[in-house]
């Protein structure tokens, strides 16, 4: 009798922190290039990867629904590929923002915000490629330090661009309720990265 494969829980989630990235580079092109006019067609190409990020999501589901052995604590399989997915999730809302609050040109420290998230999003993909091993190795440590490290960065520039909108007494109304719901998305999108890296420490952490 042929023994049936079994499901590669390690593999779909490097594959769900792969699409986060090529999301976070569909974002900083599209901020490096922003074109409010065509909008519609970036934000196709981000529903896409959405898409196929809770696409890969149900299919671990489906898959633990019927595995009786699973490599890692059902609860904690649940969780991860729910927090890989929320980072998809957090950087398409952020494309979202620029279609319904109306944006007409970016800011460059807006610009800056989305290189960090990118890069964000590309720790989290080093951590799920050295996630297999299970093992609490300086590759691992490495980047999930880095990844908290950008959280903070994240963090310090909210707080900067937060107070530089509501520091100019002559700003307009709208845009300072555009961008501070902006920044917010933003630092969501960081936020959901060190998520990630926190999951996969602690579940390291109980396999070791």
């Amino acid at each position: 009798m042929i023994k049936k494969k079994k499901y590669d829980y390690f593999q779909t989630f490097q594959l769900m922190s792969e699409y986060a990235c090529n999301a976070a580079i569909e974002l900083m092109n599209e901020f490096k290039n922003y074109c409010p006019d065509e909008i519609d067609i970036h934000l196709q190409k981000m529903h896409r990867l959405e898409k196929d990020a809770d696409a890969r999501r149900c299919n671990i589901m489906q898959s633990l629904a019927k595995d009786f052995r699973p490599p890692l604590e059902r609860e904690d399989i649940v969780a991860l590929s729910n927090a890989l997915d929320d980072v998809v999730d957090m950087v398409e809302d952020i494309s979202i923002g620029l279609y319904i609050y109306h944006v007409r040109e970016i800011p460059e420290i807006a610009m800056a915000y989305s290189k960090v998230v990118l890069m964000c999003c590309d720790a989290v993909k080093e951590i799920m490629k050295e996630f297999e091993k299970l093992q609490y190795n300086d590759n691992i440590m490495n980047a999930i330090k880095r990844v908290n490290h950008l959280e903070e960065e994240g963090d310090t520039l909210f707080a900067k661009t937060t107070r530089e909108l509501f520091s100019d007494e002559e700003a307009n109304a709208v845009s300072v309720i555009r961008w501070k719901s902006m920044y917010g998305r933003l630092e969501k999108a960081c936020d959901a990265c060190e998520t990630v890296g926190y999951l996969v420490e602690s579940i390291i952490l109980k396999q070791s």
